[in-house]
């Protein structure tokens, strides 16, 4: 792993990269014949912000929803409700589904 850094220190071209792309994209410009230690470093530390924040996220949300004035909400409830709020961000789309939708009429007269 220090070899690797310090080769990523001497490297003027990944240097600028950096400098350019930021950090969470930075990684994927490494080579991963070059520099497999450091990478695999990179993926474990950003992937633990990134679900510390989740999950501090949806611990938020159940706190609002199960707050003292809902103390009558069934587990069954809050589950529902916890799925639907972590939901929010996804979007559908349409055009593909409709797309890969076939329509079937049907060969009865009537």
């Amino acid at each position: 792993l220090q070899m690797e850094l310090l080769e990523l220190q001497a490297n003027t071209v990944l240097k600028q990269k950096f400098e350019d792309v930021g950090v969470p994209k930075f990684y994927k410009y490494l080579d991963e014949a070059d520099f497999p230690s450091l990478r695999q470093q990179a993926v474990k530390i950003i992937a633990m912000f990134g679900s510390t924040y989740l999950c501090e996220q949806l611990f938020s949300l159940l706190k609002v929803n199960k707050s003292t004035l809902r103390s009558r909400m069934t587990d069954e409830h809050l589950r529902s409700i916890m799925r639907i709020v972590s939901a929010q961000g996804l979007k559908a789309d349409i055009d593909s589904l409709v797309a890969a939708k076939r329509c079937q009429v049907s060969s009865q007269r009537s």
